[in-house]
């Protein structure tokens, strides 16, 4: 078991606080408790250029800035505006029918100790095992107390420059209450199938693909493989991040070489992610496929340019086959394993910037 949050609370570089942003993350399953039904749930902290305007939010909407002009603005000078600078909390659930509350505050409300994260008092609190907070905005409330048991921690750290990523637990049991606008909801170590990431720079990686899972059931075996995981995380460089256990075989590679295969691509109504790699005496082949109805669009703009934002397409309903090869004569593979993949958390998304023209 792995509870250390070191990672976590590792204090924010002074370069990231003048121009920069970092992102913590927690994805979990929990179980409506009224009417039983399950729902994947994602609580974000996002913090950017503190060091800009510690006292004063500094935000501004690309859509809206988008949208503002009217025929008579068509020809004048159009003026950007400032680099953005806040901490926001963004609480969302996965799926159809999804919504997403957000909550934006100014950077002094951020502190970091070896011991503790917290944004405004509680508002978001890491400290120990346990994750909690609250908000309301616009007469929608959230609130959570979450205990986490943390498993399978991945800290590749740099990327490249000025782009950083690791994951604390790629397989995390969350337990506890979230209270999501209106409803309540129990989260089980067993069915939350949890995971953590965290993800900070000067930019973000173009194109960004994510894909992890820590629930699997073997297509060979029928058994539920409740020790396999695997994460994916880019793109930088043309390569990835890549942490995979399948059964007592380890794969983990900061950045995987040896001309690894990855695309997204649309499907009837649905986006179908493929990764191949070549590990060693090993070949992972990975597919992956999510319902566009139930995936949802969040934004982050760029921590130097407002006017351009990183636009992810996400869902954690994601299905699919891992394949396991092993090399063992030239180019012949042994099949190893076909995993069934479930609850896969899987992301695509790019760079977006208005015609101010």
């Amino acid at each position: 078991m792995h509870t250390n949050n070191k990672f976590e609370l590792r204090s924010l570089q002074n370069s990231i606080k003048k121009s920069g942003f970092a992102r913590w993350r927690y994805i979990f399953n929990a179980k409506n408790s009224f009417t039983g039904d399950r729902s994947s749930f994602f609580i974000e902290l996002y913090i950017v250029n503190p060091s800009l305007s510690p006292d004063e939010v500094i935000w501004s909407d690309l859509h809206e800035v988008q949208d503002f002009k009217d025929e008579s603005q068509l020809y004048m000078p159009q003026e950007a505006p400032s680099p953005h600078s806040y901490v926001s909390i963004r609480v969302g659930k996965y799926g159809m029918g999804g919504e997403i509350v957000q909550t934006f505050l100014p950077a002094n409300t951020f502190s970091l100790s070896n011991k503790v994260l917290d944004v405004a008092g509680g508002a978001f609190r890491l400290e120990g095992t346990t994750l909690s907070g609250e908000m309301k905005e616009k007469g929608r409330y959230v609130s959570w107390n979450l205990s986490i048991e943390k498993m399978c921690p991945f800290i590749p750290g740099k990327m490249q420059k000025n782009m950083y990523w690791g994951a604390p637990s790629i397989k995390a049991l969350f337990s506890g209450d979230l209270s999501f606008c209106g409803d309540l909801y129990s989260v089980e170590p067993g069915i939350s199938f949890g995971f953590i990431d965290k993800l900070w720079g000067k930019d973000y990686p173009y194109p960004f693909f994510h894909l992890s899972c820590s629930h699997m059931s073997s297509i060979i075996s029928g058994k539920i493989l409740g020790a396999s995981v695997f994460a994916v995380q880019g793109i930088y460089n043309n390569s990835f991040a890549l942490y995979a256990e399948i059964d007592e075989i380890k794969l983990a590679r900061q950045r995987v070489k040896n001309n690894p295969n990855f695309g997204c691509v649309v499907v009837d109504n649905k986006l179908h992610w493929t990764v191949s790699v070549p590990f060693r005496h090993y070949l992972i082949d990975i597919d992956v496929f999510c319902p566009t109805k139930e995936m949802s669009i969040r934004s982050y703009t760029c921590p130097t340019n407002p006017l351009e934002e990183l636009q992810v397409l996400g869902g954690a309903t994601g299905t699919g086959e891992l394949k396991l090869y092993r090399r063992i004569k030239k180019k012949n593979l042994e099949l190893m394993e076909s995993v069934a993949l479930h609850d896969v958390r899987c992301e695509y998304g790019g760079r977006e910037q208005p015609d101010l023209e």
